[in-house]
């Protein structure tokens, strides 16, 4: 049952999305609600950034907005006042959201998870429309217009009737992608909805079916709480986002897996946090919980501070939705402009010229958890070379390897080994090793690592220390 359920959800969002598309909708026209809140947005922007670490290079930069201004159809006109610019930030952890005024800003874990251009195109296409498209200007100034007219606050009358002929599908964003699985076993009246637009589905008569049925779904969730009206736009940008990344040439098929790879490291990212926490793990979830809950029921507010700012989240059923939406017929003809492609040439070409550099340059800072993320970045991706594999031996320990596991160390060895099969006359790891081996007492096979090092790099400025460290290690193997 569950599973039929889902299969009509992927139908009815299918064709609402359909109906959104055909709209065929000319550029949203700026008021002066709109220009308020593109400058608050502006506003938002730099304070939100003050203290966030933002990436300055160059290479990386131009890459990324080459692939935002590629996105933006021919012709595309962006509403009045704003304009589309990518920052970037020094974080792993997949972050991706908007402005009204245009700044997309995106962490190099977004960056990271991908395999291929068309991914990172196809994830970062959502934001791109959402900013083109004007969604969130269009939405702000209907809730403007209805407060004007002595309408309640809330809104839930003006933005479920006016807005709806725009983002019709906004209804069954939080069913489909957040919350599928709670309303399913919890929610009686979210089930009931669904069985109701499946039978508008079936019919597939006149709009204003559509529209009663969405009517219908309640403006609150089961607490009694206001529904973020912003959550409406996302399966619409979505859809426009598919739209345009076919139209800029790459592989749609690409999107879905973007998200799979992008939901894999958050989720890996979780678990390694709390497996450092140990016990602390289910008290830092509940607490992260509550934050979330009081940050989300912030947002809520439908004044300037909750309508400058989208996020894309990442649950599991966002790659399953993506993939529902390359078989739209509006997708299917923009595909027909380009053959498909995946451009994984230029992704890779771009990982080695920008990110090794990067991680060098953080390894000989000694930021060694950062550095290792790049190292492995590059490493996923099939750039094995002997410095890449020296890279993550000797960050994933540091500069000391005591304090580490067994498995740790092995796993160390096996990279430095690993750069001595890729370049034997590559002169680091043997150094790596020796240093290494040195803290696990395997002080015979240090003395002969340290050999190596010397040998091959004989004018090495450290020579004369690493020499001192030989006999220093001949002489406790003897022992």
């Amino acid at each position: 049952m569950r599973e039929h359920m889902r299969g009509s959800i992927r139908l009815i969002i299918g064709y609402l999305v359909v109906c959104v598309l055909a709209l065929n909708l000319s550029a949203v026209e700026v008021n002066d609600d709109g220009r308020e809140l593109i400058l608050q947005a502006q506003q938002a922007y730099r304070s939100d950034m003050n203290e966030r670490p933002v990436v300055t290079d160059k290479v990386i930069k131009t890459y990324i907005t080459g692939i935002v201004q590629r996105l933006i159809p021919k012709q595309k006109q962006l509403p009045e006042g704003t304009k589309l610019s990518v920052t970037i930030l020094e974080s792993p952890q997949p972050e991706l959201y908007s402005y009204v005024d245009g700044h997309i800003v995106m962490t190099m874990g977004i960056v990271y998870a991908m395999e291929n251009e068309a991914q990172l195109a196809g994830v970062m296409a959502h934001e791109v429309a959402n900013v083109a498209e004007g969604y969130y200007l269009s939405m702000y100034q209907e809730i403007k217009a209805a407060e004007r007219a002595e309408r309640s606050r809330a809104g839930a009358g003006a933005l479920f009737s006016g807005l709806l002929d725009i983002a019709v599908d906004y209804a069954v964003e939080r069913e489909s992608i957040r919350q599928t699985e709670a309303w399913m076993s919890n929610d009686a009246t979210y089930g009931t909805t669904m069985k109701k637009m499946a039978a508008t589905h079936a019919a597939q008569s006149a709009y204003y079916e559509i529209k009663d049925v969405v009517d219908s779904i309640p403006a609150k969730d089961a607490d009694g709480n206001w529904l973020d009206p912003r959550l409406r736009f996302e399966p619409v940008a979505d859809a426009q986002g598919m739209e345009y990344t076919a139209l800029a040439g790459y592989d749609v098929e690409e999107t879905a897996k973007g998200w799979q790879h992008l939901y894999r490291v958050k989720s890996d990212l979780i678990k390694k946090k709390e497996a450092g926490m140990g016990e602390f793990a289910a008290q830092l979830r509940q607490t992260q919980a509550l934050m979330e809950i009081h940050t989300y029921r912030m947002r809520q507010s439908l004044g300037a501070s909750g309508l400058v700012q989208t996020r894309s989240d990442i649950p599991p059923t966002r790659a399953e939705f993506a993939k529902s939406l390359v078989n739209l017929k509006e997708v299917k003809t923009a595909q027909k402009v380009h053959k498909p492609s995946k451009y994984r040439k230029p992704y890779m070409a771009f990982l080695h010229s920008s990110l090794f550099p990067r991680a060098e340059k953080l390894m000989k800072e000694e930021n060694y958890e950062k550095a290792y993320i790049a190292y492995e970045a590059l490493w996923s991706r099939g750039i094995h070379t002997a410095p890449v594999a020296y890279g993550l031996a000797k960050c994933q320990l540091g500069d000391f390897a005591f304090g580490a596991s067994e498995s740790e160390k092995e796993s160390a060895e096996k990279a430095y080994e690993d750069a001595i099969k890729l370049d034997s006359k590559y002169a680091l790891p043997y150094k790596g090793l020796g240093e290494l081996y040195g803290d696990w007492e395997r002080y015979g096979d240090a003395a002969k690592a340290y050999k190596s090092y010397v040998k091959l790099a004989p004018k090495a400025k450290d020579r004369k220390r690493i020499e001192r460290k030989i006999k220093v290690m001949e002489r406790k193997a003897e022992r």
